[in-house]
């Protein structure tokens, strides 16, 4: 490690907070120090993070204080910028890995920062979201909450905000349900809106223009490179670079250099040639095109059929509603404002009823039946819904947003079914699995993760946790990884998510983690691409 890397070491230490032996609370105050390598936007840096936890009560909090440290050795300055208003709040706001109230199971419980696996009611709509599909490289602060029992009434409220930063800027995802009790009848009304998928692609330098298309990301002065030269376009003379100064509508002359040029044209001809047809593509740019608001309300039922010696048996069944704004665009429209032709407003309504859900010792389990209508589509805001919320075809620069690429247009039905179990409590294993069929195709869904319990870890001296899972949504719809034929039931695609979490004791108080998750995406070749965001990191527990 050199110099630099010590220099990181020793602010992190120094950012430890003394507390002293008097009080009473040292005894419920920790910290961890972990230092390792860390994917931040596709390129592998150094990390070091300094982990404070207290938990005072039923109140917790978690920060997370970290340093990157560039590839030359030199400190990054990553979540530490200060040069606007935004950027400080988004510094702060990268500090806090959590702040808790209470446990999920409480009759109040409120969390910001990190977010897993959240659901609202059974999970039609939103299921399993979560906002860490990125961290540590792209850490977003989120809100979830659930108040039963509101002012003493049967009625309660549960919901989650993906990002507060996305909030501030009136982008962010937000979910809501509200449910009541009426005997033993439980009844439940969910409306989850994002306020703008767009939000989705990154914009490091605020100028409209995403990062992967934008040839400039972190200046905002500057974005586009048609030719790939290293001048920005709106200085460069020849953006499709054949030698011959553009003198169209696109170059950005003034009116009178664009006319002496074409005077000078006219006089010389060949002599003095000029491009008023230049090869200059149009990709997105978000403040160009605005917002894309996109919703899903639902109603929920269930009546408890069994409580009795550990079993309980409820009946339930789910309808939700797309609710989409009119974002239909011409063919003209869509190349101007760079954006996939095709957009449209998405229409449907989907049902799963009857549904049976139980819960019986070790073993949990859902089955329902389902219709869908026209373009629904279940788990829309799932736990790739962050990078699914809006798409970049890295070829052409158009972006396209979720509920653009819905329109199935044809009615299905079909069934759900999710078991859970423990296995003889040394390990537990979940499986979900939807299949549906229409005129076209079948629509088929799988999730399934294992993990290993704390009673079979206790075998294994040096293995800490032991977490893997996988998860892939329209089976046999999609693009195989040549982009030439259908995909097979294992085959990677875009709506493919997989990966684990171990990780390995080697000393007291000290542990390796090694936390990879892999996603996919089209290159510009039309290829899918698979895309690693692994973690692997000693971690230091005091």
């Amino acid at each position: 490690m050199n110099f630099r890397c010590n220099r990181a070491f020793i602010l992190l230490l120094l950012a430890c907070p003394v507390v002293s032996s008097a009080q009473p609370s040292v005894a419920m105050f920790g910290y961890s120090l972990s230092m390792g390598s860390v994917t931040v936007d596709q390129e592998q840096l150094y990390r070091l993070s300094l982990r404070p936890d207290f938990p005072l009560g039923r109140l917790g909090i978690g920060l997370d204080l970290e340093l990157f440290v560039e590839r030359n050795g030199d400190l990054g300055s990553r979540g530490w910028e200060a040069g606007s208003s935004t950027q400080t709040l988004d510094s702060i706001l990268r500090k806090i890995y959590y702040v808790r109230y209470g446990r999920p199971n409480d009759a109040v419980y409120v969390k910001i920062g990190a977010l897993d696996n959240v659901t609202l009611g059974y999970g039609l709509i939103m299921d399993n979201y979560r906002n860490t599909l990125h961290y540590p490289g792209i850490k977003k602060t989120g809100l979830q909450f659930r108040i039963a029992n509101f002012a003493g009434t049967n009625i309660g409220l549960e919901g989650v905000i993906n990002n507060l930063q996305d909030f501030q800027e009136g982008g962010a995802l937000i979910g809501l349900r509200t449910f009541g009790y009426a005997a033993n009848l439980e009844v439940g009304v969910t409306f989850v809106a994002d306020l703008d998928q767009y939000s989705g692609l990154r914009d490091s330098d605020s100028d409209g223009v995403p990062d992967p298309i934008d040839a400039f990301p972190e200046d905002g002065d500057f974005a586009l490179d048609n030719d790939g030269d290293g001048v920005p376009d709106h200085i460069d003379s020849d953006d499709d670079n054949d030698g011959i100064i553009d003198a169209d509508a696109g170059s950005g002359l003034s009116a009178d250099i664009a006319s002496a040029l074409l005077g000078l044209n006219a006089n010389y001809g060949n002599a003095f040639p000029i491009d008023q047809d230049v090869d200059r593509h149009k990709p997105f740019n978000k403040n160009r095109v605005g917002q894309d608001f996109f919703s899903i309300l639902g109603v929920d039922l269930a009546y408890p059929l069994i409580r009795n010696l550990g079993l309980e048996l409820k009946l339930y069944g789910q309808f939700a509603l797309l609710m989409d704004d009119d974002d239909a665009l011409s063919s003209f429209e869509a190349q101007q404002q760079g954006v996939s032709p095709g957009n449209r407003q998405a229409t449907g309504f989907g049902v799963a009823a009857p549904g049976l859900w139980l819960s019986l010792g070790p073993l949990n389990g859902q089955l329902d039946f389902r219709h869908f209508r026209r373009d629904f589509d279940s788990r829309y805001f799932d736990e790739l819904y962050e990078l699914d919320r809006a798409h970049l075809d890295l070829a052409t620069g158009q972006a396209q947003s979720k509920d653009a690429r819905l329109g199935y247009s044809n009615d299905l039905s079909g069934f759900f079914g999710h078991l859970g179990t423990e296995l003889g409590s040394y390990a537990y294993a979940s499986v979900s699995y939807q299949y549906l069929t229409g005129t076209g195709d079948p629509k088929q869904q799988l999730i399934a993760s294992a993990s290993l319990s704390r009673k079979l870890l206790k075998y294994f001296p040096h293995l800490k946790r032991a977490y893997a899972y996988f998860h892939k949504n329209n089976i046999g719809r999609s693009l195989n990884e040549d982009g030439t034929d259908r995909d097979d039931f294992f085959e990677p695609t875009k709506d493919t998510f997989y990966g684990f979490d171990v990780g390995l004791n080697i000393k007291e108080g000290a542990s390796v983690r090694w936390d990879t998750r892999f996603v996919f995406e089209r290159s510009a070749n039309r290829r899918l691409q698979r895309h690693k965001i692994m973690t692997l990191e000693t971690v230091f527990d005091f």
